[in-house]
């Protein structure tokens, strides 16, 4: 049989499986019979937990000529093709020289954004990409933008996401149920931006565009969590609250930390471009700087330890490199967003080698072309030389663990879990 055409990743349903059942038999129901997905290798990650430090490098099990068995969406077993025997009526999808991984897992996305693709301003630091932003952020979400984006998600062979919202009016519910039509696990996290904390003692700490949809939807609630957009721009009691309130529900607590330099400079120093472009604006009257650089900012206010994902940390110097990773705080790293911003490099070498639990996101269109998480791999492959073992890691079991999904099967292909895979680039492959 000729090898079927394969896109990036794909959940193992009756609708992935339609044009191989028919080359097949046009009487077969895909859904009653062993599916079996034949390719050069297969990855599965089986057994493995979050990877830090030297396991981060250890070799991966490669299945090679590997077939992966699929039993009503779930993954039936992965063997080498001369140890398959095929039952009655299987079929058998052979997807050519590629290499099978558990489906990729973007740990850090911005989706109601996504009809701002194009509309900001790049290379001129951070200040200059937020004066571009900020003012396009009075128009609503759009739903054919955010549709697409998740569409395109799962096109790439990613299945789960963190995914920041509480930006404009009505985002949450759009975003969610855009990830439910494309088949996408989502983790929303609520984001506080501003001073100003409009809830009682306690009460939960959701965002004022977010609460109302979260109590008229309990299962909408249940995947999101309160979170915090920076400590330059989030009241420090509401991040504190915030991360309190993730503590005690069993949700992980996310913020974005040292991204800038135009940040570590408002935060120590008190002045700079973003302080004069957010003063009279988002910062209140009084506003002081704390005098820390970000890192102990977080520390000081408790916001860091197992449980918290922080994002970016290009601002991180080798002191704060050791302090996240002894926290158990997760850092999720995006270098094409901070590349196209110029925002700086994260210390990727000294994070890898500290110990602390690093993953992978796109950030979102405001700030990347596209949201392929797998290009976030194959960047820092190509331009900091980092060995494949890790970045398939961080693409999978590693953001999984970081958004708490390694109990819902994510970031591994194991017997009785989902059957959802990508396809890695041949730069991630060895």
């Amino acid at each position: 049989m000729p090898a079927a055409a394969v896109d990036g990743g794909g959940h193992m349903n009756k609708d992935e499986t339609e044009s191989s059942a028919t080359e097949l038999s046009a009487a077969a129901d895909p859904m009653d019979n062993v599916l079996a997905i034949r390719a050069k290798s297969v990855l599965t990650l089986a057994g493995e937990g979050p990877a830090r430090a030297a396991r981060l490098f250890a070799p991966l099990k490669k299945i090679d000529n590997g077939v992966l068995l699929v039993r009503d969406g779930l993954v039936e077993d992965v063997l080498p093709w001369s140890q398959v025997r095929l039952p009655a009526g299987a079929l058998v999808r052979d997807v050519g020289a590629v290499c099978l991984a558990p489906a990729c897992v973007n740990a850090h996305t911005h989706l109601e954004l996504s009809h701002l693709a194009e509309k900001t301003r790049w290379g001129k630091g951070f200040t200059a990409w937020l004066q571009s932003l900020v003012p396009l952020l009075s128009a609503a979400p759009r739903a054919d933008a955010v549709e697409n984006a998740c569409a395109s998600l799962a096109l790439y062979g990613t299945l789960y996401v963190g995914n920041i919202t509480g930006s404009l009016p009505g985002g949450t519910v759009l975003a969610d149920a855009a990830c439910n039509e494309a088949g996408l696990t989502a983790s929303h996290f609520c984001e506080w931006f501003g001073y100003c904390a409009p809830f009682a003692d306690g009460e939960r700490p959701w965002p004022s565009r977010c609460r109302q949809a979260l109590a008229d939807d309990p299962f909408l609630m249940a995947r999101c969590a309160p979170g915090g957009h920076a400590l330059y721009s989030t009241g420090p009691e509401i991040l504190a609250a915030a991360r309190q309130d993730c503590t005690r529900m069993g949700r992980v607590f996310s913020f974005h930390l040292a991204e800038s330099p135009e940040e570590t400079q408002m935060l120590t120093s008190g002045d700079g471009p973003l302080r004069e472009f957010y003063d009279g604006v988002v910062l209140p009257p009084d506003w002081t700087a704390p005098g820390l650089r970000p890192l102990a900012y977080a520390v000081k206010l408790g916001l860091l330890g197992p449980g918290t994902l922080a994002v970016h940390g290009t601002q991180l110097d080798a002191q704060e490199v050791e302090v996240l990773a002894a926290s158990g705080a997760a850092l999720c790293l995006c270098p094409r967003s901070n590349r196209n911003l110029g925002v700086g490099v994260a210390p990727v070498r000294e994070l890898m080698e500290s110990g602390a639990l690093l993953c992978l996101g796109t950030d979102g269109l405001t700030s990347n072309r596209d949201l392929d998480v797998r290009k976030e791999a194959v960047w820092l492959r190509e331009t900091m030389d980092v060995p494949p073992e890790a970045l398939v890691r961080m693409l999978t079991v590693n953001s999984a663990a970081a958004l708490n999904l390694l109990g819902c099967g994510a970031g591994r292909l194991e017997k009785g879990g989902p059957a959802d895979f990508c396809v890695l680039p041949e730069t991630l492959t060895y």
